[in-house]
């Protein structure tokens, strides 16, 4: 998931390559890293543009593609979801 984090990735094809049923896979990746395949990939993707923010001057919707959201809206929501402000206050917060 760490190599394809900023494309599609499908619950089936994950569970397709481990060889299990797409409940099976689910509920034991749930048990192994106490999250959900979606949730896990979600917070992977937003350490991702926390990194872009505080790296590099590139537009948040540029960030936003790179690191697998389908636009900048997607990315503020689940980035102020998870981390409590939103990309451009945060970067603002953390550059100053």
């Amino acid at each position: 998931m760490n190599e394809r984090i900023e494309s599609d990735i499908s619950l089936v094809e994950l569970a397709n390559e481990c060889r299990l049923s797409r409940s099976h896979f689910a509920r034991a990746f749930k048990k192994t890293t106490g999250q959900s395949p979606h949730v896990w990939l979600m917070q992977r993707r937003v350490q991702n543009a926390k990194r872009l923010l505080t790296e590099s001057e590139s537009a948040i919707s540029d960030i936003a593609l790179a690191c697998g959201f389908s636009d900048q809206s997607h990315l503020t929501k689940v980035f102020s979801k998870l981390v409590g402000a939103p990309p451009a206050a945060w970067r603002r917060a953390v550059k100053c």
